[in-house]
């Protein structure tokens, strides 16, 4: 599913391929991450759309997925741990200008990747997290390596509920520790719950969000989509490709 929130009812958005939202089976991040930022968007008008998480590549760059970007003018990022900002208002947080890829395809979710380029620089001290070299994934997975390694999603996303599909929404920043699903030219697939060891994923709201490699400051992918109740496929767009590192390139990353 596409997991960008937007203010409809959440039993609206069950469709297929739908973009992604909160983390399951995760933990509150706390400062772990504090690069990692809940972005909102708003059309023309300045009326909010809906939300998104991101990730601070430098001091004004914010890497997400275009999905979350697409027909948005504006947008706002709040890297507190938890957002209690009016951020439907347009109030806190640091305003900035939304880029999509311009080979994005809202159909196939290709090049699902986007930035938003800050008005001001964000005070969050480095390190910053750093992209993949071209080729990264595949490269692991030729020497049999990939199917073993373990990504750690980060995101402001719904925690799904019991019975499926209630979801909730506190604007807590979570992580989770994800296992290697599969890997395709667009993809890097990775497995929901349920897993016998514990792992999570990502749901409604964590769209955009990072998938760092192991406990590294890597961004391998950022969410793209997933199933309707967050339980099973966790579908991330690839940052190892050409495509992708070309258009972040020409952001400055």
């Amino acid at each position: 599913m596409r997991r960008a929130l937007t203010a409809v009812a959440v039993s609206i958005l069950m469709v297929l391929p739908t973009a992604a939202n909160a983390i399951t089976n995760g933990q509150p991040d706390g400062n772990a991450h504090p690069f990692v930022g809940m972005l909102a968007f708003y059309d023309d008008s300045g009326t909010y759309m809906h939300r998104c998480t991101g990730t601070l590549m430098s001091e004004s760059v914010v890497l997400t997925a275009s999905h979350c970007t697409d027909g948005a003018s504006s947008a706002r990022v709040y890297f507190d741990s938890e957002v209690t900002s009016d951020y439907r208002n347009g109030q806190g947080g640091i305003e900035g200008t939304p880029f999509t890829h311009p080979n994005y395809n809202p159909r196939t979710l290709n090049n699902d990747v986007a930035v938003v380029e800050l008005d001001a620089e964000a005070n969050i001290p480095g390190p910053y997290p750093t992209l993949p070299d071209q080729g990264f994934l595949s490269e692991l997975k030729r020497q049999h390596e990939l199917q073993n390694d373990t990504f750690v999603a980060v995101g402001f996303g719904g925690v799904p509920q019991w019975p499926p599909p209630v979801i909730t929404f506190d604007l807590i920043r979570r992580r989770a520790v994800s296992n290697y699903g599969g890997l395709t030219r667009n993809n890097l697939h990775l497995q929901q719950n349920p897993n016998p060891d514990g792992a999570g994923g990502t749901c409604f709201g964590d769209s955009g969000g990072p998938h760092f490699w192991k406990r590294s400051l890597k961004v391998v992918a950022v969410t793209s989509w997933g199933d309707n109740i967050c339980r099973s496929n966790d579908m991330t767009q690839r940052l190892d490709i050409a495509s992708a590192l070309s258009f972040l390139a020409s952001h400055g990353l």
